[in-house]
């Protein structure tokens, strides 16, 4: 399993770089779609929300849009973990194919927004609700249910939970040494390796904050071509994925 202390440090520092820069391109897909389509097209929660609604005050047109939603999300997840399952020999490239898919996802709709003007056609919010089904799979796969990359709410769970783990962390190594000790705690805290998947799971929330910004900011200005920055990053992913600095033993959902 990559994010755990018993894994490499190079180990770690890869699936890091691959956790951040997925988040940012999640905020950014995700809040670029809302303001192209107006829909939030990686929240699944808010489309089960809004089915169940959309069923309860008769809105049948809502109702299966948001089921669409969630079938997409869906089908996208079994497509990242049925590709996962085909590449878990390699020792390299293992993430591409489905990398390559997510990507030409988006340069679709980027090409279908761009083709037509101010369309909301259902079919470009299921192939990103596709797109983002198919990401949060890759990277639950890959990090061994530790990171989702497409909402926040876990983040900020972990987050909460692992501040009062740190603040156990200080009072147990500082019990009997005083403020001394407590100073002492304070400083090692940063560095300490037990307290790596908070920095991680900070660093998650500012990566998909920094997408849901840039995202919608390159759209006013630039239109559709905003999802190529996404698509940039998700080819610079493949890259490291193909390089031979990318070899590495099998994920831990590969083994099982």
């Amino acid at each position: 399993m990559p994010f755990t202390t018993e894994s490499s440090p190079s180990n770690r520092r890869a699936y890091t770089v691959l956790s951040l820069l997925l988040a940012a391109v999640a905020g950014a897909v995700n809040a670029t779609g809302f303001v192209a389509l107006g829909m939030h097209t990686s929240h699944m929660s808010g489309n089960m929300a809004a089915l169940g609604e959309s069923i309860a005050t008769g809105e049948a047109r809502l109702a299966v849009l948001a089921a669409q939603l969630l079938l997409s999300f869906l089908l996208g997840a079994v497509c990242a973990a049925a590709l996962l399952d085909a590449s878990r020999h390699r020792s390299r490239g293992r993430h591409v194919a489905a990398l390559m898919v997510e990507v030409v996802a988006l340069a679709g709709i980027g090409t279908a927004l761009t083709s037509s003007p101010g369309t909301r056609a259902p079919v470009l919010m299921w192939g990103l609700s596709f797109a983002m089904g198919l990401q949060n799979a890759l990277v639950t796969r890959v990090s061994g249910a530790v990171v989702r990359t497409t909402h926040v709410t876990g983040i900020l769970t972990d987050i909460g939970i692992q501040l009062v783990r740190m603040f156990a962390w200080v009072r147990d190594g500082a019990r009997g040494q005083g403020v001394a000790g407590v100073l002492r705690g304070l400083r090692a805290l940063p560095s300490a390796i037990e307290f790596e998947r908070t920095r991680l799971h900070l660093g998650l929330g500012a990566a998909f904050l920094l997408g849901c910004t840039s995202g919608p900011l390159l759209y006013v200005h630039h239109g559709p071509a905003a999802l190529g920055l996404p698509c940039a990053v998700l080819l610079l992913l493949i890259g490291l994925d193909l390089s031979p600095a990318a070899r590495r033993q099998p994920d831990s959902a590969s083994r099982a």
